[in-house]
């Protein structure tokens, strides 16, 4: 629904681990879909230069914010070493925080000391400061200014309607005008971009088998392996070279910081419970150095490698050791019992933790294994015959441990890794922006419907849901269906109208909208029910006790709402939850 009158689209990955953005206006996208500008990001601890910087961000005692990224990272870091970080507020990979959310309404969420702030104010002001560095960045090669900007934010397929609002909604707070945002679907966007790869840029210079993987009639399924999901879609592609989605958006939490949980499991094992719980109290910082460091070597980790495996671990953790276990020296270990009940032999030289190098790979074998034993499930569906090739993009992609496992369990699939694959997001989101056409089909997450009452019938209506109201017996509660789960839907594409009672039940909003993991919910309080919003947003001006029409959008990536009243003849159009 975002207007096309723009100069620039600018696109926005807020990842749990890492975030960035790209762009390029219209010129740029006329003469080459791919280029586009990435941010480059500066690690004071490093030096080192990234396309992406870590999502984490600062607030001082007075919940002023200060910095966002490595920048945060660092302040954070400087704080502990001077002790002054306790009423500060630091918080990183809270993106998570929406990966199950399934009902609208504010909440709060914890920093890496356990206090408390609004999850709003964190995901808007994350934002503000990337929307302002777009700005920044786009004036220095162009004059352009905010309202010359379509922006694109990308978004797991997974993630439910109300976390899409979530992020909508703490878009527009960043001060980003609703009218020009769209939100796009990360492994939507990786395959737009792997489409619109030039020959001389493919894979290993394969560029026949791109050409195979979009011809029309063949399948293909994307995983996006990010920081904190696993993110799958699954597209036909079609005589017009278009696609449709044939498996409805699926994955998990197995990405990239489950190897990360892995690991530190196994210190918290090395150092024992009782010296675990003493830093977690007194100095919870150690745990997120322990992280950091892991991050950096873990990309050395390959399979079947001859190298042992080394990584630097905080003095804090040697110290705490001995305080608590009366001197004993943590570097005079030699094994360590893991939660698996494995015995791990471990040296140490200097500062580094060494291990035998199939040790290392176990770090990841948990969240390879699910992400594989997923995969399998998926192309075993009826929807999933025919599938021969698999398009791994995101962060995680670059890992060999990973790559290595879905290419050794899927022998006869076509495996497509686009160089810089952590990228494909991105530059995909941009060419989004400028040409949403490539998806022409979805299929249905969940099933949709209000929540609307009956003339109680004792036939067919549980007792529990009999209520009396204006001398009539009525049973509430009910699920009326507009859509099923896994129904395919074309994208544009609005169903018939449906007419309702504009009733004041002390919301604005009034009509209740539900989803449902059942094809066929009776009740709104079964399991599996979730209500996701109103069907007209607060503040609207239609008049009360009177009809309304609406038609709803389920094919596009949030769900379109066009409401119109006769009675008063208004017509509104939105999003949900906006």
């Amino acid at each position: 629904m975002a207007t096309k009158n723009y100069l620039l689209v600018a696109a926005i990955d807020f990842g749990t681990t890492y975030s960035g953005y790209a762009f390029s206006t219209r010129t740029d996208f006329q003469r080459e879909p791919t280029t586009v500008y990435l941010k480059q990001w500066v690690d004071p601890a490093s030096n080192m230069v990234y396309n992406k910087t870590s999502t984490c961000i600062l607030f001082d005692e007075s919940v002023n914010f200060i910095k966002f990224g490595f920048e945060a990272e660092a302040k954070y870091l400087d704080l502990i070493m001077d002790n002054e970080h306790k009423t500060w507020y630091f918080f990183r990979r809270f993106k998570m925080s929406l990966y199950d959310k399934q009902s609208s309404g504010d909440w709060f969420i914890e920093d890496e000391t356990g206090k408390q702030l609004p999850a709003l104010l964190v995901f808007s002001e994350s934002l503000r400061y990337l929307k302002q560095s777009v700005l920044e960045e786009a004036k220095k090669q162009n004059d352009i200014e905010v309202e010359d900007i379509k922006w694109i934010l990308t978004v797991p397929a997974i993630w439910s309607d109300p976390a899409k609002a979530f992020m909508r909604k703490a878009a527009v707070e960043a001060e980003i005008d609703s009218n020009m945002l769209t939100i796009a679907l990360e492994p939507e966007a990786a395959a737009i971009f792997v489409k619109h790869l030039p020959v001389d840029k493919r894979l290993n210079g394969k560029g026949g088998e791109l050409f195979q993987t979009f011809a029309p009639g063949s399948k293909y399924i994307v995983v996006d392996a990010g920081g904190g999901t696993i993110d799958i879609t699954a597209h036909e592609v079609s005589n017009d070279g278009t696609v449709r989605e044939i498996i409805k958006s699926n994955g998990g939490n197995w990405g990239g910081t489950s190897v990360d949980r892995e690991y530190t499991d196994f210190i918290k094992c090395l150092v024992t419970e009782s010296v675990t719980q003493s830093i977690e109290k007194k100095e919870p910082h150690v745990f997120f150095e322990v992280c950091r460091e892991f991050e950096t070597a873990k990309r050395t980790i390959k399979p079947q490698s001859d190298m042992m495996f080394n990584v630097r671990i905080p003095s804090q953790l040697g110290e705490a050791y001995a305080k608590l276990k009366q001197g004993e020296d943590l570097k005079s270990k030699r094994f360590v019992l893991t939660k698996g009940q494995r015995n791990v032999s471990l040296s140490f030289i200097g500062d580094k933790l060494r291990l035998a190098p199939k040790d290392a790979e176990s770090f990841f074998a948990e969240s390879v294994n699910k992400i594989t034993r997923h995969l399998k499930s998926l192309l075993q569906q009826k929807s999933g015959k025919g599938i021969d090739t698999i398009i791994l993009v995101g962060g995680y992609a670059e890992s060999p441990i990973l790559t290595q496992g879905i290419k050794s369990t899927f022998p006869g699939m076509r495996i497509i890794i686009p160089m810089e694959a952590a990228w494909s997001v991105l530059r995909g989101a941009v060419i989004f922006g400028h040409d949403p056409s490539l998806i022409k089909g979805r299929r249905i997450k969940y099933t949709y419907g209000v929540k609307v009452f009956e003339k109680f019938d004792p036939t067919k209506h549980d007792e529990k849901y009999k209520y009396e109201e204006a001398g009539e017996i009525r049973c509430g509660c009910l699920f009326s269906k507009l859509i099923s789960i896994d129904d395919p839907v074309t994208v544009g594409e609005y169903r018939k109208a449906e007419k309702y009672l504009l009733t004041d039940n002390g919301h604005e909003g009034s009509i209740e909208l539900y989803t449902s993991v059942s094809s066929d919910p009776k009740y709104v309080v079964e399991k599996g029910c979730s209500f996701v919003g109103y069907i007209l947003s607060a503040g609207h001006d239609f008049l009360l006790n009177e009809n309304i029409e609406v038609m709803m959008c389920f094919g596009e990536t949030e769900v379109e709402i066009k409401a119109h009243q006769p009675k008063s003849n208004k017509t509104a159009t939105y999003y949900l939850g906006q």
